[in-house]
């Protein structure tokens, strides 16, 4: 069953903005972990208690992209601009919101931690990008793999006889002897 190009391209990006998604929870955690947290970003970053669940719901979506591709509904190769576009506009969409959520100026948005935050955004998209295109190859190589192959049957043609195989004429020996044999035993040998 083909289904129409777009519908395709919106099943592929179905299959790249989660991991898009969690490539942005990861940077944000990169430029964290790089920097250090103050007493602000623990009040700032409590949502972040349910990231697992989010992560578990992006991996579900992961899933269900793999299954459409080895069902052979989900064709092509993923873009490349949800990755780059994509974590560094939600990361700082993220940021902003924080600030605000939280009581904060928008300058606030201006601090170290974001803008290592964002930096490492774009390392962290390639590894995205290039972690989606293994997938795909991997479900691609499975398929392949596990299809079943067709089975060549020997044609029959009834029309045909099968010829008669040549008969084959006992032959004597010269002189009826034997060659290099032993005598032939007598009946009078035999008795004895």
């Amino acid at each position: 069953m083909a289904y129409a190009p777009f519908v395709q391209k919106r099943a592929l990006l179905a299959f790249s903005l989660p991991l898009a998604a969690i490539g942005t929870l990861v940077g944000h955690a990169a430029g964290y972990a790089l920097v250090g947290t103050s007493h602000e970003d623990a009040r700032v970053h409590g949502y972040l208690s349910f990231a697992p669940q989010f992560v578990a719901v992006c991996l579900a979506c992961i899933a269900l992209a793999l299954l459409l591709r080895v069902g052979g509904r989900l064709q092509g190769r993923p873009a490349a601009w949800p990755f780059a576009i994509v974590p560094p506009l939600a990361f700082l969409c993220q940021e902003l919101i924080e600030r605000l959520a939280a009581g904060l100026p928008v300058h606030a948005v201006l601090e170290r931690a974001v803008f290592v935050g964002l930096a490492a955004q774009l390392p962290i998209a390639l590894l995205g990008l290039l972690a989606a295109r293994a997938l795909l190859r991997v479900a691609d190589e499975a398929v392949s793999t596990f299809a079943p192959r067709p089975v060549i049957a020997p044609r029959l043609e009834l029309g045909t006889m099968p010829r008669a195989l040549p008969v084959l004429i006992p032959s004597r020996l010269a002189f009826d002897r034997l060659g290099r044999a032993p005598p032939r035993r007598t009946a009078c040998s035999a008795t004895r």
